[in-house]
């Protein structure tokens, strides 16, 4: 059966989906207007990172891989931060495509920067700019590194070998060369990924072993990125807990069946589970974006 008439069967659920989506993303997101007018400390936010850093989600249009919005993570902790009484000014630098490899150069390997202009050349600029001021970064890279890996039936594990080797021996380069150009009062937190590939689970008789096997693998990517991030001396945000990943406890869905916990939030949180023209597309939705966010704020002091 090809993938496009398995996902078919996929569409039940992400449409009784929707409505707990949308409270997700409300509870997540919508902060008191009262709090909110309060902010009474400034300090800028770069997002370093890759097309989720960006909130990428899919279109809807035919042959279109998607456009960034105003809605993801990044634009997220702003309301989350302010109501904190902390105005953060959010620059954005990611490049969709981006991995641990690519950004370091020397010269880019995307459509984002040309010549000898790189995310991190930007990035480092950017960062020496502002030498003084406080600040908070965050890094947003690896998932490009095993995507692939992931999205094959059976899971590539000689491609997840090669993409956690990347991590290991790649992330702590990126740390030091941004914590290198910061000043003392920036605050750095590496993103882990939850794992969209879950959806697999649905896919036929094969499918329960594939969406094992992703969760394997990206398990193993999160641990590395994050003994990078924690020997670099960067907060780590547990986005795997937040989407609950790892639990596989069975849960009954109106309309569906029972599904493990960790399908289900895939399902919910990413357009995974969606059929053409929207998916399957790996991207978190609003929710899954507001989710992000909450893991972020969750490693950032409660006061400045």
């Amino acid at each position: 059966m090809c993938r496009r008439t398995k996902y078919v069967a996929v569409m039940a659920l992400a449409a009784s989906l929707m409505v707990g989506v949308y409270f997700v993303q409300r509870s997540v997101t919508a902060p008191n207007a009262s709090a909110a007018s309060g902010a009474t400390f400034s300090a800028f936010y770069l997002d370093v990172g890759a097309s989720s850093s960006l909130g990428f989600q899919p279109t809807g249009i035919v042959n279109h891989n998607g456009r960034r919005t105003n809605t993801g993570y990044a634009n997220d902790l702003l309301e989350v931060e302010n109501i904190k009484g902390v105005s953060l000014t959010l620059t954005q630098l990611g490049c969709p495509g981006e991995t641990v490899e690519t950004i370091l150069g020397p010269t880019p390997i995307n459509h984002c920067y040309k010549g000898s202009e790189t995310q991190m050349t930007q990035s480092v600029k950017f960062l020496k700019a502002k030498k003084n001021q406080t600040g908070l970064v965050t890094i947003d890279l690896g998932f490009n590194d095993i995507r692939t890996c992931l999205s094959v039936t059976p899971v590539n594990e000689t491609c997840v070998n090669r993409a956690v080797a990347a991590v290991q021996r790649d992330m702590p380069k990126i740390v030091e060369k941004l914590k290198a150009a910061a000043g003392p009062h920036v605050r750095f937190v590496g993103v882990e990924f939850e794992d969209p590939f879950l959806a697999d689970y649905l896919l036929g008789a094969s499918g329960p072993s594939n969406a094992a096997a992703t969760t394997i693998a990206m398990d193993r990517m999160n641990a590395a990125l994050g003994r990078a991030f924690t020997n670099g001396g960067v907060a780590v945000a547990n986005v795997p807990a937040m989407f609950q990943s790892d639990n596989a406890t069975r849960v009954s869905i109106p309309n569906v069946g029972v599904v493990p916990e960790n399908v289900y939030r895939a399902c919910q949180l990413t357009w995974q589970c969606y059929g053409p023209p929207f998916g399957p597309d790996d991207h978190p939705n609003d929710a899954g974006y507001a989710l992000i966010a909450q893991a972020i704020a969750a490693v950032l002091p409660k006061t400045w």
